[in-house]
């Protein structure tokens, strides 16, 4: 007595495979987006980032030069906010997040040397170490909870292109 049975599947682990690039570059994209936009928000709003010192406030309102630019001077005591080419710097692209150049100081610790602007501008500092300020992560190094809150959207999103991807016709 022999036993047959039949199978049927409504998947395709192939359709998946052949369309798994762009799925998951849609969900990257998003996730850096997302990953921005949370380091726009933790800068506008200041917190979780280490507070200026008096001395950097106290430049800030003076005003000063810059690579030969003047930087008009502020009463703006959030870190990073500044002048806001900092802020509007921050944006998503295909391969992670972008920024200005001098973003890197600021997202690790750094120490400041003597030089001709800090003679100038902060003589009686000298081999300062100064603490991060990274708008992306925490100080244990964790992503900052604003980008964690849509963490969730952007699952449910990746779960429903997988579906639909990878879809049959049940025969």
């Amino acid at each position: 007595m022999a036993i047959t049975t039949k199978a049927t599947s409504n998947f395709s682990f192939r359709k998946l495979a052949d369309a798994f690039d762009e799925v998951f570059d849609d969900y990257m994209e998003d996730s850096y987006e997302d990953l921005a936009q949370s380091a726009r928000d933790t800068i506008i709003s200041g917190k979780g980032l280490k507070p200026l010192s008096t001395g950097t406030k106290a430049l800030r309102k003076r005003g000063f030069y810059s690579r030969g630019k003047k930087i008009a001077p502020t009463s703006e005591t959030r870190p990073l906010l500044h002048t806001g080419k900092l802020l509007r710097s921050i944006k998503a692209t295909k391969e992670g997040v972008s920024m200005v150049g001098y973003a890197k100081y600021h997202l690790d610790e750094h120490e400041v040397v003597e030089n001709k602007w800090t003679k100038r501008y902060t003589p009686n500092i000298k081999y300062l170490i100064v603490p991060p300020r990274n708008p992306f992560l925490t100080k244990s190094g964790n992503v900052k909870p604003g980008f964690k809150k849509g963490a969730e959207k952007r699952m449910d999103a990746l779960i429903k292109k997988i579906n639909k991807v990878w879809r049959t016709t049940q025969k």
